[in-house]
């Protein structure tokens, strides 16, 4: 049996040899490595960006042919504010306010092909993100403008022209995300809303087709023709003040057919925007060089004012799509010509901004856009690939 003190002994001698062992000193942990030029050293932070507060000068472009996108551009500096989605041949209107922003759409499951779904989708105002998609029985699949998809005066009801296979409009229920109704315009086509009330669209023959809406279901009129839809037809895209029904549909020789919309419309006498100019009032000879009006959207009217502002090229009959090389301003109350303005460039379509320092917004054939003063024509600013039709969200 080994003594107690011998173990003693032994556990001390290792604990002195341990001691007497220099100490290691411990390395240092190596720096961290910087990161690399051009890249943030702080860690990225997730936000959203949103819209700044909507102005007066706020203006929204779409392309005619194509495009994925509807553009919202600030007027005051044109720059882009941002964008939503929207397909080949979409319509666009916007709510009160901004607040939201609708677009009528038909897509494929497989880009060009596949199972087509027609929609409204909708976008919030201020985020622009998707909220939600109405789905819709159909939609006609024909262009850009107005007059295809259209809002009632407080926004609650959206109006979509659509053709399966007849004349129709798919009437939208955007409060309950829904469709409400189908209602058949045989013979006619587009619409101009009028308040709650419900809407009008022009026919074959000439007349107006007149839908008013109510409980017991919607109620279809027509006037007697006023225009000669062979020889002189209305731009489809008349302007109208949907609050109102006040509607200007201007033919392609430039007689102007004020109306007022309603369950029961009125029709003024037609007057000559070239005749208020001080020129004879052109006829429907296609061989005859005349002042006349043209464009994809050549008309705009300053509601609180009651200045009518028109694209107008030298041409004969049948060259309505020709692009503007002047706007002639006109007292739409007195059938007078206030002035003219000489484009510094032709453009395709105008939208005259609804405050008192209005302006005109302009989009070329190339997608040029243009602002100008609404008072004297000066060219304020002028972007490049941006544009194709403008859309007022005051209108």
């Amino acid at each position: 049996m080994t003594p107690l003190r011998s173990l003693t002994s032994s556990a001390a001698a290792a604990a002195a040899l341990w001691l007497a062992v220099p100490a290691v000193a411990a390395e240092p942990a190596p720096a961290p490595t910087p990161p690399p030029a051009g890249v943030p050293s702080e860690p990225e932070v997730s936000d959203t960006a949103t819209l700044p507060p909507p102005t007066p000068h706020r203006v929204f472009l779409l392309e005619p042919f194509g495009g994925a996108e509807a553009r919202i551009v600030d007027g005051d500096t044109g720059k882009l504010l941002g964008g939503v989605s929207a397909a080949s041949l979409s319509n666009i209107a916007v709510a009160q306010g901004q607040t939201k922003i609708y677009v009528a759409e038909s897509i494929w499951t497989k880009g060009n092909r596949g199972d087509r779904q027609d929609m409204v989708s909708v976008y919030d105002g201020t985020t622009l993100n998707l909220l939600t998609e109405i789905p819709l029985p159909g939609r006609v699949y024909m262009g850009v403008r107005d007059q295809n998809f259209a809002l009632s005066a407080s926004g609650k009801l959206g109006y979509v022209y659509n053709m399966a296979p007849s004349s129709s409009v798919i009437v939208v229920d955007l409060a309950g995300q829904k469709v409400a109704q189908t209602v058949e315009t045989p013979g006619c086509a587009l619409v101009f809303p009028f308040g709650e009330a419900g809407f009008s669209s022009l026919c074959g023959d000439g007349s107006l087709a007149t839908v008013t809406l109510d409980a017991s279901g919607p109620a279809l009129t027509r006037t007697k023709p006023f225009f000669n839809a062979e020889t002189d037809p209305v731009f489809e895209n008349s302007p109208t003040d949907r609050a109102t029904g006040k509607t200007y549909f201007i033919t392609y020789t430039g007689q102007v057919h004020a109306a007022t919309l309603g369950p029961k419309p009125v029709l003024e006498k037609p007057w000559s925007l070239q005749v208020a100019a001080g020129f004879p009032a052109p006829t429907a000879n296609d061989r005859e060089l005349a002042w006349r009006p043209g464009g994809e959207q050549p008309f705009t009217v300053h509601r609180a004012s009651g200045r009518l502002y028109v694209l107008m090229h030298p041409g004969g009959h049948w060259t309505h799509n020709a692009p503007g090389t002047e706007i002639w301003v006109f007292d739409v109350a007195k059938h007078t010509l206030i002035t003219r303005f000489k484009l510094d460039a032709p453009l395709q379509s105008i939208v005259v901004s609804q405050d008192a320092d209005s302006v005109i917004y302009g989009a070329a054939k190339d997608g040029t856009f243009s602002v100008l003063k609404a008072a004297t024509g000066e060219s304020l600013r002028s972007v490049k690939s941006v544009g194709g039709l403008v859309f007022d969200p005051a209108a």
